[in-house]
């Protein structure tokens, strides 16, 4: 699979402030689902017991990292996700 480019703040902030059904709209729901899929299939390749479920927590925790990180303006912010992020990940791969 092909790492998504799109800035994720971007696509946020657009998902924020696009129509549902518009064009642009769904444009960013396509994104969001790429990136899901990637973390996905990154998830499956290393043997996490549920790789969705890890899929769909480590992209709740991306979002909310990157709106904290933009809106703290705080580096510790970044280090706190990876903290979680890595939390979830040996969590998963000790389940399997």
């Amino acid at each position: 699979m092909v790492r998504p480019t799109t800035p994720v703040p971007s696509t946020a902030n657009t998902a924020a402030e696009s129509a549902a059904g518009s064009p642009v709209h769904a444009r960013t729901v396509e994104h969001k689902n790429a990136v899901r899929a990637w973390v996905t299939d990154l998830a499956r390749q290393s043997g996490a017991a549920e790789p969705e479920s890890l899929a769909r927590q480590l992209t709740l925790l991306l979002d909310g990292g990157l709106a904290g990180g933009v809106l703290d303006g705080d580096p510790a912010v970044a280090d706190a996700a990876k903290r979680s992020a890595r939390a979830l990940v040996d969590a998963a791969l000790r389940e399997r």
